[in-house]
């Protein structure tokens, strides 16, 4: 089994390098991203590549089977065209060199936001819920388009297995420094008064285990991913020793805005604050039941896992 990895060097990439390389059926690893992965493998033939460069030269000269698009921008930014170019046109130009070197598989890691942020979502809601990215929340509608673009491209191929997992936010040992914990970084956090929804995690081993079990035994289909259960916003600020500081909800919008406008801080766009009010929260009993996954991390032990390491005297 031969496989190409774009975003190899990020966070989940670089889990799921390390995961593969104890596999046995993988015998070629084909890494793309813009620097070098900090895990080593023999396995591994890496290339430095912009995700918007072609790539159907790369699959074919690797006789690539099975590809892992986790190229994507998470951080919330302001260059809103590059972000576009990197999540939607990078998705596009997969598409097209899996189409041209005869990929049999399309493994797509979206997330859990592409049902947006409302007070009238389901909970949980299904993979069957419509997906209502949230307004001037960019991260969320490039997801949207993303998976639009590759159900379009299965819809026009022949022979290939499209899977898309909608995983909430990934959280473990591992995550210091990653887009998730960016909440996690200052001394408070801030909450909306009146508001202390559920929230949901997956630890990196579970996902990591779940993207490798689809890549040895490809399955068609959409599917969410979260530990099981939920914890409250106020039990993730305990749990990580912070203090929690609540303030109206339109004085938190009039205070991010204006300090996103003015580039006082990067962290979000007040959009944002529609996450901290109405965080989605999704089954996982279709990949439970038609996969047959068992996550061994809930919500609150993938969130503790994390913790524990963070909260390390260093």
């Amino acid at each position: 089994m031969n496989i190409a990895i774009t975003g190899i060097s990020g966070y989940v990439g670089t889990k799921l390098l390390k995961h593969l390389d104890g596999i046995d059926e993988v015998q070629k690893i084909i890494g793309i991203d813009t620097r070098e992965p900090e895990f080593s493998s023999a396995k591994l033939r890496f290339y430095r590549r912009d995700i918007r460069e072609p790539l159907d030269e790369l699959f074919e000269e690797n006789r690539i089977d099975t590809a892992v698009h986790l190229a994507f921008i998470l951080r919330p930014t302001r260059q809103t065209h590059l972000t576009r170019q990197i999540d939607v046109e990078g998705t596009k130009n997969l598409a097209n060199a899996c189409r041209q070197s005869n990929v049999k598989h399309l493994l797509y890691l979206s997330s859990h936001t592409v049902y947006g942020a409302h007070r009238d979502n389901l909970v949980p809601l299904t993979e069957e819920s419509p997906l209502r990215p949230v307004d001037g929340f960019q991260y969320s509608h490039d997801k949207v388009e993303a998976e639009r673009i590759l159900r379009e491209f299965k819809s026009s191929t022949r022979n290939i297995t499209l899977t898309i997992l909608r995983s909430c936010p990934v959280i473990g040992p591992g995550a210091i420094g990653s887009a998730t914990t960016i909440m996690f970084q200052p001394l408070i956090m801030v909450g909306v008064i009146g508001y202390d929804p559920p929230l949901q995690f997956v630890h990196e081993d579970d996902l990591t285990g779940l993207l490798g079990a689809f890549i040895t035994s490809p399955k068609e289909g959409t599917y969410n991913v979260a530990g099981d259960g939920t914890l409250r916003y106020s039990d993730v600020a305990r749990l990580l020793g912070k203090r929690l500081l609540k303030l109206p909800g339109k004085l938190l919008e009039l205070v991010i805005s204006f300090s996103w406008s003015t580039h006082l801080q990067s962290a979000s766009p007040a959009s944002g604050l529609e996450f901290i009010k109405y965080p989605p929260v999704v089954s996982t009993e279709k990949v439970k039941s038609e996969v047959g996954f068992t996550f061994k991390y809930s919500s609150r032990e993938a969130l503790s896992s994390f913790a524990d390491f963070f909260q390390r005297p260093t």
